[in-house]
């Protein structure tokens, strides 16, 4: 809720309304607005502040001289008030100093994952998005558990057959005799028989073995490489641009294995094709009453968006990719499963540019596994660049508490004897030390001494893998606030949430507490304006809740049909304890899109069925109409302290705006967006 208040305060959104303004020129980092106190506000910070309050530079070209000078006020109240905040020794607050300081890790962190991670991952995906490649694929297996000897075996064996091919070897006939990718062995006509692949695209198999696909020159090899997996090595055949993915429905007909049923199959397929083209019916109704896709039926047989690179049958992918205006229904198509009729609904082309294509490309790295790995490869990169040292003897201390590792997790989470000292440094990253206790905290915040497999028991192994995992995360956070102390944009972004914090913790001292505790201002102020405190006519509903619709029925529903007084029947409700029924009473105005507004479109006396409402049941009444009566002081007390507010603030702010010296100039912001102001100007219609 703080930071929610200090974006509000910090950017100031107002509305402005719209004038064409006079246009002059000139530097506005030159141009003074105000002088406030110590701080002078030129025109550059004033068209800054203001595009950010209302979107941008073009919104704000196109608003008022009125909406300018307005803005310029308030804004001038709020660097008052960070005048103030410090004045009063604000920025030395205990609590303010943590938060500015936790924004300012998370803001550095979010800026190297964003600038060294992210974005260069997704350019890369995004220079890969237009196209596919065909390849073939040779694969020699290397277990994770391999030893080096082993590991040079599988290596020097896939060279071997790597040279037969350079000298005229058939590439998928190898593939076929020695790749151990079991589906090699596969006929031709499968994915991956004969080592052949196909067409695969951005995000369609794993990360090393697309990179090759993607620079490898068509009709050329790539470098053996080696993967979690083993090791492998592509043939690229071919390259061209990728087909627009297709968003398509089928209605599929499983006919017996007779040459009758299949002829049967045919001819309803055809007569319900003949219905779509010729408009008298829709294809997913059909689909729903005749597939027998029982996957897809319900949902009028779609089958969602369709990459021309995924798994599918060649006639599939022939006569999809083939059909050109949306709405255009296929001829049968025949498959393992059956026969089928498609029609295509849509087709998703590649967004125009990196910053259209920006979301779709970070939910397929996220899917892939892709960000996680290039920020492992990113912090390998750092340990290249930075001294980072680790103590084991120290660090192995931790082994006092309990030598085995599922133990030592259990009691690092509970407590720690007081005979270890945990404030001793175990490791360093260049002139940063970290402690035992900050290593145990990310521990148990991290679950980090978690089993991996069955024969991880050393608990050796586990804490230097947790020390390792410590180590990377403090690393990264190094990395990110060095290089935010020679960020400008950073440092200023900086400098605004911390004001934001001030001003903030300024109201909520000198006006929000002040207004709280003046219980008598409150009052008089309650007494001097009653009559802007009354509440209108409003429609009394009252809601009877039960977990039975029998239970309303009985006790609400048939005594009312028996002309019983709503009255009595509050009554016995009332006195009976274990009737089981809630009754509230709601006030409303105005329809407020809730369930209550059932109750308005019945007239005095009149009442609903019992109807289902979350986890049980409600029966509402219309209890007429109340007229407007004056809210007591209790009633009216948020709206009071709001309005009293409102009046602390505009003290405080005349109080600081004479304290401090206040000096406006307003007609100097009629220069206000002069560049764009005359280009909106030169491209309205002529009148």
């Amino acid at each position: 809720m703080r930071t929610v208040c200090v974006l509000l305060t910090s950017y100031l959104l107002f509305a402005a309304g719209c004038r064409t303004l006079h246009v002059r020129s000139a530097d506005p980092a030159e141009v003074v607005v105000a002088i406030v106190g110590s701080e002078t506000i030129d025109l550059a910070t004033f068209e800054a502040q203001y595009a950010r309050s209302v979107g941008n530079r073009q919104e704000a070209a196109d608003d008022s001289l009125e909406a300018y000078q307005d803005f310029l006020e308030r804004y001038v109240n709020y660097r008052l008030r960070v005048q103030e905040a410090r004045a009063r020794g604000y920025d030395r607050d205990s609590a303010i100093v943590a938060e500015a300081s936790a924004y300012r890790m998370e803001l550095a962190r979010n800026h190297l994952m964003r600038q060294a991670v992210i974005e260069p991952l997704l350019r890369r995906l995004y220079r890969r998005m237009p196209d596919m490649v065909n390849i073939s694929h040779i694969f020699i297996r290397v277990p994770p558990d391999a030893t080096p000897t082993d590991t040079l075996a599988a290596y020097q064996r896939l060279q071997t057959l790597l040279d037969s091919i350079r000298q005229g070897a058939d590439f998928n006939e190898i593939a076929f005799r020695h790749s151990e990718d079991p589906s090699a062995r596969a006929s031709r006509t499968s994915r991956g028989g004969w080592g052949h692949i196909g067409w695969i695209k951005m995000g369609s198999t794993i990360e090393p073995m697309e990179t090759h696909a993607f620079n490898t020159p068509v009709g050329e090899l790539s470098p053996i490489f080696r993967t979690r997996y083993g090791y492998h090595v592509l043939k690229v055949h071919d390259r061209r641009p990728a087909p627009p993915d297709v968003r398509a429905a089928h209605i599929m007909i499983t006919p017996a294995p007779t040459p009758e049923d299949s002829t049967r199959a045919r001819r309803l397929l055809d007569s319900l094709r003949q219905l779509v083209v010729q408009g008298k019916a829709n294809f997913g109704e059909l689909a729903r009453r005749h597939s027998d896709d029982w996957r897809t039926k319900n949902r009028g047989g779609d089958l969602g968006y369709l990459s021309f690179t995924q798994p599918m049958p060649a006639a599939v992918r022939d006569t999809l990719f083939a059909l050109k205006e949306i709405g255009a229904v296929s001829h049968i198509v025949t498959t393992p499963f059956g026969l089928h009729i498609f029609q295509l609904k849509d087709r998703r082309f590649i967004p125009p540019n990196f910053e259209a294509a920006y979301d779709t490309l970070l939910t397929v790295a996220e899917r892939l596994g892709r960000l996680q790995e290039a920020r492992s490869q990113f912090i390998q990169q750092l340990r290249q660049q930075h001294t980072v040292r680790l103590d084991t003897t120290r660090l192995f201390m931790l082994l006092q508490i309990a030598s085995h590792p599922d133990t030592l997790a259990l009691r690092l989470s509970r407590h720690l004897p007081d005979t270890l000292n945990l404030q001793q440094t175990f490791a360093t990253i260049e002139d940063s030390t970290y402690t035992l206790a900050e290593l145990v905290t990310h521990i148990n915040q991290h679950n980090l001494l978690r089993r991996t497999s069955r024969q991880d028991t050393i608990a050796q192994v586990r804490l230097l893998r947790a020390a390792d995992r410590f180590l990377d995360d403090r690393l990264f956070s190094y990395e990110a606030l060095r290089r935010a102390e020679q960020d400008l944009d950073f440092q200023q972004t900086m400098r605004e949430f911390i004001d934001g914090l001030l001003a903030f913790k300024l109201l909520e001292e000198a006006v929000w507490k002040v207004a709280e505790r003046d219980t008598a201002g409150l009052r008089a102020y309650y007494e001097a304006h009653a009559s802007a405190f009354v509440f209108p006519e409003r429609t009394r509903v009252l809601s009877f809740r039960s977990q039975h619709d029998s239970v309303l029925a009985q006790q609400v529903y048939e005594p009312l049909q028996q002309g019983l007084p709503i009255d009595q029947i509050i009554t016995d409700l009332m006195n009976d304890h274990n009737a089981g029924v809630e009754i509230d009473t709601v006030y409303l105005e105005k329809p407020m899109g809730s369930v209550y507004d059932r109750a308005l479109r019945l007239e005095a006396g009149q009442y609903t069925e019992p109807f289902r409402y979350g986890n049980g049941h409600l029966l509402l009444y219309n209890d007429g109409r109340e007229p407007p009566r004056p809210k007591t002081f209790r009633e009216a007390r948020a709206d009071v302290l709001n309005a009293y507010q409102k009046v602390i603030e505009t003290r405080l702010n005349q109080s600081l705006r004479a304290r401090y010296g206040v000096r406006i100039f307003p007609e100097r912001l009629q220069q206000a967006f002069a560049v764009e102001r005359q280009a909106l100007n030169n491209t309205s219609p002529a009148q």
